[in-house]
């Protein structure tokens, strides 16, 4: 009986839970060099292991990036940067979510990416908004390279700026 009525309860979390799968979705990754202020590779291989059992605040689990995917408007300067982030061997960023908090009229997510094979905090400042079984996240945050491994790349004689900026705009659906 104790049993019946744990995997009932179970069962039913489940169900109420509901995950969020991408309905689509970007990363936008923000560099410059000296020359060039426009370094911004994208990438919309996106997989969520997100769940939202009861409103927003309630967003927990993680999402995953393609490094591999990343594409800007030059393929010759995606190749210096898939060699500095070595895609090959690093494929995945994953972002797990540790909190959702309302601040002011948006959200701060606490959690932690994993880049590079190096986990660390990272705070995302957001707007996510929520209706009918569909949920907009739209969030930036930066981080510094250097701080997971990785050093910026060279392109000739002048360093990437170390600093990343993320751009988020993701589209999620309950399942």
């Amino acid at each position: 009986m104790k049993t019946a009525l744990l995997l009932s309860l179970f069962a039913a979390s489940a169900l109420m839970g509901g995950n969020l799968a991408v309905t689509k979705g970007s990363v936008r990754v923000h560099t410059e060099v000296l020359v060039d202020s426009h370094i911004d590779p994208v990438t919309t291989k996106l997989v969520s292991h997100l769940s939202m059992p009861s409103g927003i605040e309630s967003i927990r689990g993680s999402v995953d990036v393609s490094l591999k995917d990343l594409k800007s408007d030059k393929a010759d300067r995606d190749e210096h940067m898939e060699e500095a982030i070595e895609s090959a061997k690093f494929p995945m960023a994953t972002y797990t979510f540790s909190s959702v908090t309302k601040q002011g009229n948006g959200y701060t997510i606490d959690g932690v990416l994993k880049f590079h094979n190096v986990s660390k905090p990272l705070k995302i400042k957001a707007n996510i908004r929520e209706k009918d079984g569909k949920v907009h996240l739209n969030g930036k945050t930066s981080f510094k390279m250097s701080s997971y491994g990785v050093q910026p790349p060279k392109l000739l004689l002048l360093t990437v700026r170390d600093r990343v900026d993320l751009a988020i705009d993701v589209n999620f659906t309950e399942r």
